[in-house]
């Protein structure tokens, strides 16, 4: 995700100590499959307050679910990222 981030912003390598740390963010707001809870929500008992996330400005590539994928063409699509 931090490469992801770096790469289609155009950002500058020196700036990847902030790309990391926002990932590890997002990744701790983001519900696990098995329990459908954050692990955010499993440590506080609370949800998470995503209203303040803002866009972070770069493009991001969301593969798309598996009855809409197709063996031609492309297997994600363009969407700004949130943070």
């Amino acid at each position: 995700m931090m490469n992801a981030m770096l790469i289609s912003s155009n950002a500058p390598d020196n700036v990847w100590g902030e790309a990391f740390l926002t990932t590890c963010f997002l990744q701790n707001r983001i519900p696990h499959k098995k329990t459908g809870k954050t692990p955010y929500e499993l440590w506080k008992d609370f949800q998470p307050n995503l209203k303040y996330l803002t866009v972070w400005g770069c493009l991001a590539k969301v593969m798309l679910p598996n009855p809409k994928k197709r063996k031609i063409g492309s297997k994600t699509f363009d969407c700004l990222f949130l943070c």
